[in-house]
């Protein structure tokens, strides 16, 4: 069995053994963002995270019992649970200029200093210039997971647009599922790249060859497939680890997101868009783009429950 679908499969079983029958509204997707960072989840690191949080926070904030916040910080701080004390006071200065809650809480787990807040803000200001952000925002841990490439946010916000574009282009249907593939494509590259826009359209037209027809919740699967340069034939290898995590979990393999969490376990060791030549190490950030990069109000959480 491919090692990382064993370390998926190890991952579930610890979060269900732990957690019991509370775990069924989240244990895949934890399991698949400890297995792409090539963890293991231990349950005293899970505590020793929640205990800060519990430190950290009032009786009546939500965190401490928000299982997407708290999961998040344990896949970013489960070595070092004592820095979650000083990345709640960036949340606190975050959170001068943006709601309170869920997405904010997620996105200050991407910030190191203040001049990260501040450029948070401004890859906000630069996307809602652009017209495919005109209605529809990315969410605040959107944008703090692309504010980490190096470019500038400018340049982040243009080469977005020009994904978006070219999706446009090749028949992709104007939605926040094309909206998130331009968002992992961005992530991957920085700017836009003919080389990985190229493998899109391949992967594309291979899908439409043998699909009655490509549906919308494919796409951040191509993305993902076309940063860590999936060939064609590899297909065989990806198909067996989907029906391999559809047996095991019992999965309808109809549904987009079994081939979703397949294509994400497939290519975690692999070399994702540019990244290692910036020696950035956070292939990890374009999973999580993919699960959590939802749309909604830029100034707001969009629905993820008020309260701070």
């Amino acid at each position: 069995m491919n090692a990382q679908l064993q370390l998926f499969f190890t991952n579930i079983d610890k979060i269900n053994l732990y957690f019991g029958s509370d775990a069924k509204y989240f244990y895949i997707d934890l399991a698949l963002k400890l297995t792409v960072r090539n963890m293991v989840f231990h349950y005293e690191d899970y505590e020793a995270v929640r205990l800060q949080i519990k430190d950290n926070t009032k009786w009546y904030q939500f965190a401490r019992a928000n299982p997407q916040i708290i999961n998040t910080y344990y896949i970013h701080y489960a070595k070092q649970p004592e820095k979650i004390g000083n990345v709640f006071n960036l949340y606190k200065s975050l959170t001068m200029r943006l709601s309170r809650g869920e997405q904010s809480y997620i996105a200050a787990a991407y910030i190191k200093s203040e001049e990260d807040i501040a450029r948070v803000h401004q890859m906000i200001a630069d996307l809602m210039k652009q017209p495919c952000m005109k209605f529809s925002p990315l969410k605040p841990a959107a944008c703090a997971m692309l504010a980490i490439r190096p470019e500038d946010t400018k340049t982040l916000s243009e080469s977005m647009e020009h994904y978006y574009k070219a999706l446009v282009s090749i028949g992709y249907e104007r939605n926040d599922d094309m909206k998130n593939t331009a968002l992992i494509l961005t992530i991957g590259t920085g700017t836009f790249q003919k080389d990985t826009f190229f493998r899109i359209k391949e992967l594309t037209a291979f899908i439409k060859d043998t699909e009655a027809k490509l549906k919308s919740c494919h796409y951040s699967t191509i993305a993902l497939l076309a940063l860590a340069n999936f060939e064609l034939h590899q297909f065989p290898a990806l198909s067996d680890i989907h029906d391999e995590i559809c047996r095991t979990l019992k999965l309808n393999p109809n549904r987009c997101n079994s081939l979703l969490i397949a294509t994400q376990i497939y290519t975690s060791n692999e070399a994702i868009g540019d990244l290692p030549s910036y020696e950035l190490d956070f292939p990890d950030i374009i999973f999580s783009a993919v699960e959590s990069a939802g749309f909604g109000d830029s100034g707001g959480d969009g629905g993820s429950g008020g309260g701070d």
